[in-house]
């Protein structure tokens, strides 16, 4: 006697239920409705009070990635990017705000490395990118996620980046090469006022000779003052990267 696939996915739910990413609460898979795309898939993994609470981006700065200002479009800048100067990185494009259900499983992510979220975390940001800087998707384009120090990734036994990096090579079908490297440890930037991350960071990379005339897609778990992925856009530029644009889960 067989038994349905659907109804032994069933009862392995039963008796090993999934948690949500965000409240840790039970959740059950919907196995009547497959998700139509990347978010859905990545959606379906939150419980739903977490899913209604997920501030998705839908129109943001196309430097920053932040939501603010009057008139914005994907293919404009905010008043703030406009009146300063934005290092080696071109655009920047982010999946959602960095508060709420959004900051816990960007959390769980980087302290428990679950594989599986951060693949899906990097395919919807994969399926963005494709809908939003269809420009930047040309055969040379290469998927770069930002290094760890090799201190902090034998301490952690992975980086976060690159397990979202995979994701969105896989939503691309791009190529995902390491091209930096970090020189030297830095301190956590929280907690360092904005105008000093900068310095923390300068000169913290350095880039392979590989980088020299590359179209290269960086990407991190979070944007915050934007100061690692200028020091990392800076890097590849000296190694003469010839376009560097970046991509990061949360703002």
């Amino acid at each position: 006697m067989s038994f349905p696939a659907t109804l032994l996915s069933g009862l392995a739910s039963l008796i090993a239920p999934e948690r949500c990413p965000a409240c840790r609460a039970y959740t059950l898979a919907d196995e009547q409705r497959p998700p139509a795309s990347a978010r859905e898939a990545l959606a379906a993994q939150l419980c739903a009070p977490c899913q209604e609470r997920l501030d998705w981006l839908e129109v943001a700065c196309r430097a920053c990635a932040l939501p603010r200002g009057p008139g914005l479009s994907e293919s404009r800048r905010c008043s703030s990017c406009r009146s300063q100067s934005l290092g080696r990185v071109r655009t920047t494009t982010a999946l959602y705000r960095y508060r709420g259900p959004g900051r816990h499983v960007l959390r769980r992510l980087k302290y428990e490395g679950h594989d599986p979220l951060g693949r899906a975390l990097g395919r919807a940001l994969g399926e963005r990118l494709r809908r939003w800087r269809g420009e930047l998707l040309s055969e040379e384009l290469v998927i770069c996620p930002v290094p760890l120090h090799a201190w902090r990734r034998l301490g952690r036994g992975y980086n976060q980046a690159e397990l979202i990096a995979a994701g969105v090579a896989e939503a691309l079908e791009r190529p995902l090469v390491c091209l930096l490297r970090r020189r030297r440890a830095t301190r956590a930037l929280y907690g360092v006022r904005r105008h000093h991350r900068d310095q923390v960071l300068s000169g913290a990379f350095r880039a392979l000779p590989a980088a020299a005339g590359a179209r290269v897609l960086l990407v991190d778990d979070i944007r915050t003052s934007g100061a690692t992925l200028r020091a990392a856009g800076r890097a590849l530029h000296e190694a003469g990267a010839r376009r560097i644009d970046a991509a990061v889960v949360a703002c």
